[in-house]
């Protein structure tokens, strides 16, 4: 019966609300300059590679630069477009004229012998820079790939900074049960690119699949965790990307939902009823990744439900979502426990309802949805000044935030009455950018490196 409390209440804090669809507009809490950057392919129709295909990998590396929260990418114009013709590089890249037309950056694409060559001419450090060719196979799944790590490669040799064109995306998507006397929905963990393409299911346990979320690592991130309602109560299970597979993370009893995972893999962090009421319970981990111990209660109130635990980077802190003083917000706590029970710090003033904390790569913010004039919005607190700062506003429901490892992107899924899609923002471009289209709800986005 308490867990039937908690689960109207869980879904109260992640219920899809009916809004027209309208613009989603993004309050700067940065103020970084954008540099302006020229991109042009020049376009060779009789060296084999089809010009439509080509505009096609041209549109993907512009994407990722228009996105990317550094460059400010311009307009193709015939002058300009007629100095890069230009076969002698000393000519295409004359760094007077480009300069005086105020470009920072200038890069160029052209096809030779099915292979891409890229020069980027770099105004500030009056160099002109050159990247290793890349083959181009027809192949649009793997052309994208290579444009993506090409994108990658042109912010870390311009700016020196990473790029997340090359990362990957988690996320649930839920679907109508096509079977009559079954589940009414349907819900599988999905793959994408960061923007969007090469979706694929990647669970096809014909069950509620929600919530998943990678495993972190130093190099690639290959398996993940998600929840699943395969056995009718939701536990949290383990798979891979590279070979899928169902296997419990866990063997405390009861409902287990909404797993976290400390950026070490020493801890992990979810929400139970094994004791009676949903609470807030923590996993010590062991170098494989596996239960080291039992489980411990880290916090628990009479009459409240807890939820959607994060951890801070160095794994010593744990947000979640607590309704212990009445509406749900979000609160702190040491991610270990003592002989003494601590006491959690109330994080979230501003909102009544705050919930689906996520904490930044570098700890510098928290990321949450709040509802705000009935609607629900993308809020940051500030770790730092500890100010809470409203990201998005317009209509829809925009939950699950989601950090990327630059700690400067964020993907969210927003919601009207008849569709769920994803969108991805920075936080120096007023625009969030929808990702995803077609059929199925999509929820719950997780951000992994590729």
């Amino acid at each position: 019966m308490r867990f039937n409390c908690f689960f109207s209440l869980f879904f109260l804090l992640t219920s899809l609300f009916a809004e027209e669809k309208g613009e989603i507009r993004v309050h700067l809490t940065t103020h970084s300059p954008l540099s302006p950057l020229y991109l042009s392919f020049q376009e060779a129709p009789s060296d084999g590679c089809p010009l439509p295909y080509l505009k096609r990998l041209q549109t993907v590396l512009e994407f990722d630069l228009k996105h990317s929260g550094y460059f400010t990418l311009l307009k193709r114009q015939e002058a300009k477009e007629r100095l890069l013709s230009e076969k002698n590089s000393q000519t295409a890249f004359n760094l007077r004229q480009w300069k005086e037309w105020g470009i920072a950056y200038v890069v160029k694409g052209t096809v030779a012998k099915n292979k891409l060559r890229l020069l980027a001419l770099d105004v500030p450090s009056l160099s002109l820079k050159q990247f290793e060719e890349i083959p181009i196979s027809g192949d649009l799944r793997k052309d994208r790939r290579e444009m993506h790590k090409l994108s990658d490669a042109l912010l870390k040799t311009l700016l020196k900074k990473e790029g997340v064109a090359s990362t990957r995306l988690l996320f649930s998507c839920q679907v109508k049960n096509p079977e009559q006397n079954a589940q009414k929905w349907l819900a599988e963990i999905w793959e994408c690119d960061w923007d969007g393409a090469n979706a694929r299911p990647v669970t096809k346990d014909k069950s509620y699949n929600i919530s998943p979320l990678f495993v972190p690592s130093k190099g690639k991130n290959d398996h993940f965790l998600y929840v699943s309602y395969q056995l009718s109560q939701p536990k949290i299970y383990l798979s891979s990307l590279s070979a899928p597979k169902m296997n419990r993370f866990l063997s405390l009893k009861g409902n287990q939902l909404l797993p976290a995972l400390s950026l070490e893999r020493k801890q992990a962090a979810f929400i139970c009823d094994a004791a009676g009421r949903p609470d807030l319970f923590v996993q010590q981990l062991n170098t494989e990744g596996k239960e080291k111990g039992k489980a411990v209660q880290l916090f628990s109130y009479p009459h409240s439900t807890q939820a959607s635990p994060t951890f801070s980077p160095d794994g010593s802190k744990i947000a979640f979502v607590s309704d212990k003083d009445g509406s749900p917000r979000i609160y702190l706590i040491p991610s270990t426990r003592n002989t003494r029970r601590h006491d959690a710090k109330l994080l979230t003033r501003r909102n009544p309802e705050s919930s689906c904390p996520n904490w930044a790569p570098d700890g510098s913010k928290i990321a949450y949805s709040a509802k705000t004039e009935g609607i629900r919005q993308i809020w940051l607190f500030d770790c730092i000044k500890e100010e809470e700062i409203q990201l998005t506003f317009g209509s829809g429901n925009k939950e699950n935030p989601f950090w990327a490892p630059d700690s400067l992107h964020l993907v969210f899924n927003s919601t009207d009455s008849d569709s769920s899609e994803l969108y991805v923002v920075n936080l120096n471009q007023p625009e969030a950018v929808k990702i995803t289209c077609g059929p199925g709800k999509k929820h719950y986005p997780a951000w992994g490196k590729r």
